[in-house]
């Protein structure tokens, strides 16, 4: 029997298509507003784009159908373009009921079919349906996948708390992500804002340095506070699912995003710890794959890890991928050419601070800013402690390329995923016998550490072409077994 989803999946489809055209009407409502009221033809055109998405939304809905048999599940849906998707049942592995924040309130959800195809990406996708009727549905279509006690042996999950979140959140380095984005909002809604802008400054003028840097110190810490409510926002409910080869990664408390993807598909395993984390002994996982589109992309593994953990927690859901200690050491030589940009770099911006300090701030507070160059020589300390930790190291069939200056980060890439392994160097530093890895995997994706020598350099090809390099011949007149 040909059924139809929610008449409510009109709704939610008229108010996703409103939600893409927010900054558009948002600009022309706050030019009205700006000009003394809003312009008749604006509300004229609001409404009738408004009442042209929901007649869309209607017509979706209308040609939005699916049918559920004993053998096969039927989607069919398009205006303009019909598409129908076909699935026999017997070949369903898993099925999960997605929502998002927009389907929670309307309380509506989705439903996802996946088979035993190593596309990456649900092979049905039925959206708009209640939650009572999507988890009735989930029941009836799951009487042909395997029973619960034989999934129950290889299926794994694990979660992220709330607490784990939030302190991610906060040494996630994000601020200085938020005042860019708090200076583009600024700059968007400061023509319309404006007289009230300068009116605020005029009064803060009249009040003392102290206040004024209280205050700025308030508005970073509310700042600082949002990137944490964001990141929590946007990993929130964080659950990860390993059944036999495949993984299923979801999160999102407003938008729900759900990947899931075969272990085949991963190109290498990042393990990033900052300067604080590892203090902490936390650490960031993230994987590199190949989606089903062909694209590479960058997927959270885990937020905040206790190192002492990863180990456990990769032979559990991610068996291929061993932790190892890499031993070659990169060159000391090596250390003032990776340093110099970045210490130039620090030096000219703290002079440039407190060049602005001087010139702008009154004879107690101008020098404000020297003590910061002090900062300097802990960061050269640091970093050439960390330099030393800069290392690499191949066992089998598994490459780990390790670099480190203040921040750590290594990367596992199996010998199969590597695209090229090549050298990065200057003329100049040629002379020298010293040279960066470069590591690219399929999908384009890059990743670079040094300074190492040109043997060190000429061992890693060497392991890396044993996966292209025949076996070789047997000696003349050497008796084959039956087998060979």
């Amino acid at each position: 029997m040909t059924r139809r989803v929610h008449p409510l999946f009109i709704l939610m489809t008229t108010l996703t298509q409103l939600r893409s055209l927010v900054i558009p009407i948002a600009v022309i409502l706050f030019n009205d507003l700006k000009n003394d009221g809003f312009g008749m033809y604006t509300m004229i055109g609001v409404v009738v784009i408004s009442f042209l998405l929901l007649v869309f939304g209607i017509i979706s809905w209308y040609f939005y159908t699916f049918t559920i048999d004993e053998q096969t599940i039927r989607v069919n849906k398009g205006i303009f373009r019909k598409s129908e998707r076909t699935t026999q049942r017997q070949r369903i592995e898993s099925i999960g009921i997605n929502q998002n924040l927009l389907e929670r309130i309307l309380g509506l959800a989705t439903l996802t079919v996946e088979t035993s195809s190593d596309s990456g990406k649900p092979e049905v996708e039925l959206k708009g349906v209640r939650l009572e009727f999507a988890k009735q549905l989930k029941s009836t279509i799951g009487t042909t996948v395997l029973p619960p006690a034989e999934n129950a042996e290889t299926a794994v999950t694990y979660t992220v708390g709330l607490k784990d979140l939030v302190t991610a959140g906060a040494l996630s380095g994000r601020l200085g992500l938020a005042l860019v984005g708090f200076g583009a909002v600024y700059q968007f809604a400061n023509r319309f804002i404006e007289p009230y802008i300068s009116r605020a400054f005029d009064e803060l003028l009249h009040l003392s340095l102290m206040i004024l840097l209280i205050l700025g110190g308030m508005l970073l810490l509310l700042i600082y506070l949002g990137s944490i409510l964001v990141f929590v926002l946007r990993y929130g409910s964080f659950r990860a699912t390993r059944d036999k080869q495949r993984m299923t990664i979801g999160y999102g408390l407003l938008n729900r995003t759900e990947i899931v993807f075969h272990q085949d598909k991963v190109q290498a395993l990042v393990i990033e710890e900052s300067w604080i984390k590892r203090r902490l002994k936390r650490a960031h996982l993230s994987l590199h794959i190949i989606s089903a589109s062909g694209e590479e992309e960058k997927l959270l593994l885990h937020p905040f890890i206790r190192t002492s953990e990863i180990d456990d927690f990769l032979s559990r859901f991610l068996p291929r991928f061993q932790l190892q200690n890499p031993q070659k050491r990169a060159v000391d030589r090596g250390f003032f050419y990776i340093v110099r940009w970045p210490l130039l770099g620090y030096s000219l911006g703290l002079l440039l601070l407190n060049g602005a300090m001087l010139y702008t701030l009154p004879e107690p507070f101008r020098y404000f800013g020297l003590p910061f160059l002090l900062l300097l020589p802990v960061y050269y300390a640091v970093a050439r402690s960390g330099y030393q930790n800069t290392r690499y190291g191949h066992q089998d069939d598994l490459f780990v390329l390790r670099k480190e200056l203040v921040n750590r980060e290594t990367i596992y890439a199996p010998r199969l995923k590597i695209e090229a392994f090549s050298s990065h160097v200057s003329r100049f530093l040629e002379h020298k016998d010293i040279l960066k890895f470069q590591l690219t995997l399929r999908g384009s994706s890059v990743f670079h550490a040094g300074y190492f020598t040109q043997a060190e350099f000429e061992d890693v090809l060497r392991w890396y072409q044993q996966t292209f390099l025949k076996p070789p011949a047997p000696p003349a007149g050497t008796r084959l077994s039956d087998d060979e």
